[in-house]
């Protein structure tokens, strides 16, 4: 084999002038880069120019100890990346995303953590999420997003069964920034919010997805123009709910202060249209829940700190049935009300519970919603609610029997109760096993009422 000589030789060699073995793995990944997916090559190149500086080509590969053909497809790659320049000498680029590399070289950090799909798991968990929602979000099935996570660990903050990257990692926080910056900035698509659900994207170009949020706001009888479409990905048929929020989640991230005031209109002009429960479990889920609070307020242009809701009330005999009804309540501001209880009143819980669960037998009860909004407001006053874990598996219970009067399987129920797979999977396991479920043994399995719980 012919030794390397500079940039020229060795691109003369490998684009063809000469016949030389390329596999159709080593092709793809120099020519179309998956997002910012490093490899060991790569890996072992950043770390040669980070403790040698300026490097030839013989240089990187002894120390690389990787083929010829491997070393000019991660030049390529690593060029077109932004993170070194150079042909017959080659050097890392001065830049924000490089110098954040070169922090976590400083620190002793493991940058081996950073490869492949190790790098893609650890951007989806900039936010809180569930391995469920990182396998589907990366591409990944679920079992190797669970080996992924062991490895990552370290790296990572657990809360039930969602992980998140520690907040404690400042830099290996920046660099995730920095490599997210990039990828938008070339693509001039720019991503919000992600979920197992979907995307939600702003952007200069026309992509496959459905307008959403500021971009269908005329549509709705409210002008409104700015710099950047609005869409939701994949393709879908979006509610009136699901725009108002998606715009919320859009003006949270872009601090543009022209927003505020067309959310506002958007809201007055079509509130008869709006259902304030739908909003409430939208809020929670797309990370806007104090957001929705605040421009409730904001709306409703009093402060529910005045307003009598106690047991003096001549409305309500006490603060529970106060918090009650108004937890209960479709009307703009009433959950503000609520809050307000929590702060003021030590409230009977358990006498709560009870009735919240009466509520169940009405057919037009929205349970999710009621979830929905005590989480909201747990964490939004930092009180804890004793009953939200055992009142959101007794209407999870209920909701499942309700829907097996005739057999179903785990994603008939996923779909019809919009729930997520693991916690359908736990909650028949438990009822099976006491005999409120049976388990019918076809392919997939399918579940039956035997009994009310």
């Amino acid at each position: 084999m012919e030794p390397i000589g500079d940039w020229d030789a060795l691109r003369y060699v490998i684009e063809g002038k000469k016949k030389v073995e390329i596999t159709k793995r080593e092709r793809e990944e120099g020519e179309n880069p998956k997002e910012f997916m490093i490899n060991r090559t790569d890996l072992a190149i950043i770390k040669t120019l980070l403790r040698r500086g300026k490097s030839s080509l013989r240089d990187l590969r002894e120390d690389a100890d990787r083929s010829r053909v491997s070393i000019y497809l991660s030049i390529k790659r690593l060029k077109r990346l932004s993170l070194i320049d150079g042909d017959r000498l080659i050097e890392l680029k001065k830049n924000p995303l490089v110098d954040s590399i070169s922090n976590l070289f400083d620190e002793d950090f493991s940058l081996e953590k950073l490869l492949g799909e190790r790098l893609l798991i650890l951007q989806s968990l900039m936010d809180w999420k569930e391995p469920d929602q990182i396998a589907v979000e990366c591409g990944m099935s679920t079992p190797s997003v669970y080996r992924y996570l062991r490895e990552l660990r370290p790296l990572l903050k657990k809360s039930g069964r969602a992980y998140r990257v520690d907040g404690h990692k400042k830099s290996l926080i920046e660099f995730l920034k920095l490599v997210k910056n990039q990828i938008e900035i070339s693509s001039k698509t720019f991503r919000v919010w992600s979920s197992s659900d979907g995307k939600l994207l702003k952007t200069i170009n026309a992509i496959d997805g459905s307008l959403t949020a500021f971009s269908r706001f005329p549509e709705f009888d409210v002008d409104c123009s700015l710099n950047y479409s609005y869409y939701h990905v994949p393709r879908k048929e979006l509610g009136v709910e699901e725009i108002f929020i998606h715009s919320l989640r859009f003006a949270e991230d872009d601090k543009d202060e022209r927003m505020l005031p067309k959310i506002v209109e958007f809201y007055i002009k079509n509130n008869d249209e709006l259902d304030i429960f739908k909003i409430d479990e939208l809020a929670l889920r797309f990370n806007v829940a104090d957001f929705w609070l605040d421009l409730q307020a904001h709306i409703v242009g009093t402060d529910p700190k005045n307003d009598d809701l106690g047991g003096d009330s001549p409305y309500y005999s006490s603060p529970e049935n106060a918090f009650l009804s108004m937890s209960l309540s479709n009307t703009l501001g009433d959950i503000l009300k609520c809050e307000e209880i929590m702060k003021k009143e030590e409230l009977d819980w358990e006498m709560l519970f009870h009735e919240y669960v009466l509520q169940q037998r009405y057919p037009d009860f929205r349970w999710k919603a009621i979830i929905s909004r005590l989480q909201i407001l747990e964490e939004r006053t930092g009180i804890k609610i004793p009953i939200l874990k055992k009142l959101s598996n007794v209407y999870l219970e209920r909701a499942i029997v309700k829907a097996i009067k005739e057999p179903k399987s785990v994603n008939e129920l996923r779909r019809e109760l919009d729930i997520p797979e693991y916690r359908i999977r736990n909650t028949l396991s438990g009822m099976v096993k006491t005999g409120f479920v049976q388990k019918i043994e076809t392919k997939p399995l399918k579940f039956i009422a035997s009994i009310s719980p």
